[in-house]
């Protein structure tokens, strides 16, 4: 049975379970807390910096990113500090500099009343979120994609920056990009993954021709969950 504790939320006492993360009950309760990498399906990670929350834990005042700190007990949350909303907005300004021209990004500053100009700006719409990397492992299970090189450096790639042999063209990675940064097409029965280097062949229905998947991402599903070959030879109108 899951302990049931008391915390503070917002000058609030309220009962949560024990090690919940206070992402997941500011969720629970309304409380909108802005995030770059979180995602239910993937564990936290906290490496965007937007969902920092003001805690105080035996008088120790001190700021946490939600998505991945737990509730314990007499435990005080506040999500719109003044020092919450000035650490924050530093992160956005951080953010459109690295991203000035991404229209996600910029939508974000604009709703926050940040603008840029104070910092060198570097025109790169990944935003080193990981949220590809760890959808390519954690969900997809195939680890495609990782982080290269180090520091100011830092970038998402196949390894040694090389067409992908492992990719199965599944796009997930493009689904959970918040940037919009990796570039997926269709295109003459082919999909293309621009920033993996990957062109796989895409599986027809045999009854009305419409394209399926890749076949490397089907002939990889049905390994996986031990499927008849010929069980992707239609589409889902046409099973």
């Amino acid at each position: 049975m899951e302990e049931i504790i008391k915390i503070e939320f917002n000058g609030e006492e309220i009962e949560v379970k024990k090690d919940a993360t206070l992402l997941s009950i500011a969720r629970e309760r309304n409380i909108y807390i802005p995030t770059l990498c979180h995602n239910d399906a993937l564990e936290p990670y906290g490496v965007c910096r937007m969902c920092l929350v003001e805690i105080e834990d035996k008088g120790r005042m001190r700021i946490v990113t939600s998505c991945n700190y737990p509730a314990k007990e007499g435990l005080k949350v506040k999500t719109d500090t003044e020092k919450v909303v000035s650490t924050r907005n530093v992160v956005v300004e951080l953010l459109l500099a690295r991203a000035p021209e991404n229209k996600e990004i910029n939508e974000l500053a604009e709703s926050f009343g940040v603008k840029g100009g104070r910092l060198e700006n570097v025109n790169d719409d990944c935003i080193l979120c990981g949220m590809c990397v760890r959808t390519c492992d954690e969900v997809v299970g195939v680890n495609a994609i990782g982080f290269a090189q180090r520091g100011i450096d830092r970038i998402t790639a196949t390894p040694f920056v090389e067409a992908s042999e492992t990719c199965i063209g599944c796009g997930s990675c493009v689904y959970v990009c918040p940037t919009g940064y990796i570039k997926m097409t269709d295109k003459d029965g082919k999909r293309y993954i621009e920033n993996w280097k990957v062109e796989l062949e895409l599986q027809s229905c045999e009854n009305c021709g419409a394209y399926i998947a890749p076949k490397r991402q089907l002939d990889y599903i049905r390994n996986i969950a031990d499927l008849p070959n010929d069980f992707y030879n239609l589409c889902f109108d046409c099973r």
